[in-house]
């Protein structure tokens, strides 16, 4: 928040910013998945769930893996234990207490290249409250959809989905105005070009070119 209000607003070039808070999650981008895997594969690469930990303050020694695997996701508890000064015990330690605590997930994308036509849109809603969650429901079980989340603005429901054609927008409008009569539009999105995703700096085919590693752990806090 002291980003968003305090350095965000100074740089260069903003001339608008837009805050909402996300109060319930249905779906996220972590959980979807594009079907292209056959069943078989599919499990394989599946995580296991972990055992659940009780929640715990993140400390300086837990922001250097994650930093590290901002950088290569795929690194091995070797090679994040020699760059982070540890063991590959305490790593993997680490690292699995966060994911059995929610603190982080794991999520793979695909350039926009790798895509297959697939066409990336926004719909942000207002649904009456007494429809919100069946609605946030609905489009959290639609296969092409990468996030659907509740949230706390002018709007109180966004989605995220993958599309072939943008008339498909119309049907779900359709579907959105008999489940949830009163429900209205409030944008629709469609996004042409992504130039940072997960602080991964992309190029125009959508490739990673660059890391930013996110701030998880700050001095002091």
């Amino acid at each position: 928040m002291d980003i968003v209000t305090g350095s965000f607003p100074g740089l260069p070039g903003v001339t608008h910013r837009e805050v909402v808070f996300v109060t319930k999650l249905y779906r996220q981008a972590s959980e979807w998945r594009s079907g292209t895997l056959e069943p078989a594969r599919a499990r394989q690469v599946s995580v296991e769930p972990l055992p659940g930990q009780p929640a715990y303050a993140p400390d300086r020694l837990d922001a250097a893996p994650l930093e590290e695997l901002a950088r290569d996701g795929r690194a091995s508890w070797a090679g994040l234990g020699a760059s982070c000064g540890v063991s590959p015990q305490t790593t993997r330690r680490r690292v699995e207490r966060f994911l059995a605590t929610g603190y982080i997930a794991l999520r793979c994308d695909t350039s926009t290249a790798a895509q297959q036509g697939l066409r990336e849109v926004i719909l942000v809603l207002n649904v009456p409250a007494h429809y919100v969650d069946d609605v946030g429901h609905y489009f959290a079980a639609l296969s092409n959809c990468r996030l659907s989340a509740q949230v706390l603005g002018a709007q109180n429901l966004l989605v995220t989905m993958w599309v072939r054609d943008y008339l498909q927008v119309q049907a779900y409008e359709r579907e959105l105005a008999d489940r949830a009569p009163g429900s209205t539009v409030i944008s629709r999105q469609a996004v042409v070009r992504t130039f940072k995703r997960m602080g991964h700096v992309l190029d125009e085919s959508g490739c990673s070119r660059s890391v930013v590693p996110l701030p998880l752990w700050t001095e002091g806090l």
